[in-house]
């Protein structure tokens, strides 16, 4: 007896590089999951994105069929407009990548929830909107989230996470898995030779804003007043300013270079000249920064907050977020001991290999074969 035709649909309009975290996500597990799918010659896969990504995730996804989908993320046509969107394709399944589903949407769906962070810092400092604006669409967003958690089955990429939504909602047990992340592949081929004298500047890669707590980094370097900081930041907006600001409020334009949007090709020499990665985040949702810099022969100082220490286990210095002097003393041993740094990159290299977009991918299909089953 043939296998009944099921036929499960992904939102992939944040896909690839352009949409950072999100989008490497999307594509790299997409990626994978087209390699499992031949397997599985009774499932139709169809992928949506933007007009402007269908050539490209076309290219990389032989497996599904991708069809363009012009309705903005984050936006009333999202709500109002993507369900007879996704009706037309009658899946049996969807899975949104990134947590913007519309909360009129009622067919079964898997939501990947990346972090929830807004739960945790909101407020006047972490908005570009006034006051009256920002609120009443805040308590939207909450409204809007525990409508969709409790109306989805949810992946998460870290257990802090998983921990944290299985807390505070009222998940059953079998409604929410844990997927770790991965570095993209691009970044795996140049393990094998190390910069043993770096050069004396540590990076910063990731926005700006107020969780991620780049000040400590200006107060650390304060105090070491050698040591230069590199700042990896595509985004133009007012938390760059404000950064900007702090930086000659603090007199440390000469310590510290925004460099903007970098290429991926040329992040090799720039992470492995450096002294090392500093990641000071208070939270994040699983951070394939630190990853990234290991598989780039660069050392990791990251902080002890949120996921960070179930990611990154004993391959990195770590550091108390609200502590620049024990952000110095971190800097200071490794810049003191190139016995160390090396050590901290061969764990690196360990650590990076623990996580594969196969294992996410192959975890990522038996659940849609589990909700599959059961709905």
């Amino acid at each position: 007896m043939e296998a009944k035709q099921q036929h499960i649909l992904v939102d992939a309009r944040l896909y690839g590089p352009k949409h950072t975290g999100n989008g490497r996500y999307t594509k790299n597990l997409l990626m994978a999951i087209d390699k499992i799918c031949t397997k599985y010659p009774h499932i139709k896969f169809t992928a949506f994105t933007y007009p402007d990504l269908v050539t490209d995730a076309k290219k990389d996804l032989k497996n599904f069929d991708v069809v363009a989908c012009d309705i903005p993320h984050y936006s009333i046509k999202e709500q109002l407009f993507l369900p007879s969107f996704i009706h037309q394709f009658k899946p049996d399944l969807v899975h949104f990548t990134h947590f913007n589903k519309s909360i009129f949407y009622f067919g079964t769906s898997i939501v990947t929830v990346h972090d929830l962070i807004k739960h945790f810092f909101k407020g006047k400092d972490t908005t570009t909107r006034s006051p009256w604006l920002y609120w009443p669409k805040y308590l939207a967003y909450r409204l809007v989230t525990r409508i969709v958690i409790l109306s989805s089955y949810i992946i998460v990429p870290s257990k802090f996470w998983q921990d944290y939504l299985s807390q505070n909602y009222p998940i059953k047990d079998d409604h929410i898995i844990t997927t770790h992340e991965a570095v993209d592949p691009k970044f795996l081929s140049s393990q094998e030779s190390c910069i043993e004298n770096p050069e004396s500047y540590i990076l910063y890669t990731g926005n700006l804003y107020p969780h991620k707590n780049i000040k400590i980094i200006f107060q650390a370097l304060t105090k070491l007043p050698d040591l230069k900081l590199k700042i990896i930041c595509a985004r133009s907006d007012v938390f760059l300013q404000r950064i900007q600001k702090l930086v000659h409020q603090l007199k440390l334009e000469s310590q510290v270079e925004f460099l903007g949007y970098v290429p991926d090709d040329q992040f090799e020499k720039l992470y492995s000249h450096a002294l090392a990665l500093v990641h000071p985040s208070y939270m994040e949702g699983f951070s394939l920064t630190g990853l990234e810099a290991m598989a780039l022969n660069c050392p990791v100082i990251s902080s002890t907050s949120s996921c960070l220490p179930e990611i990154y286990q004993d391959s990195v210095l770590y550091f108390d977020p609200d502590n620049s002097t024990e952000l110095v003393d971190q800097i200071n041993k490794l810049n003191n001991n190139p016995k160390l740094r090396q050590q901290l990159i061969k764990k690196g290299h360990q650590q990076v290999q623990k996580y594969s977009w196969d294992k996410t991918a192959k975890l990522t299909f038996d659940y849609y074969l589990k909700v599959l089953s059961s709905n």
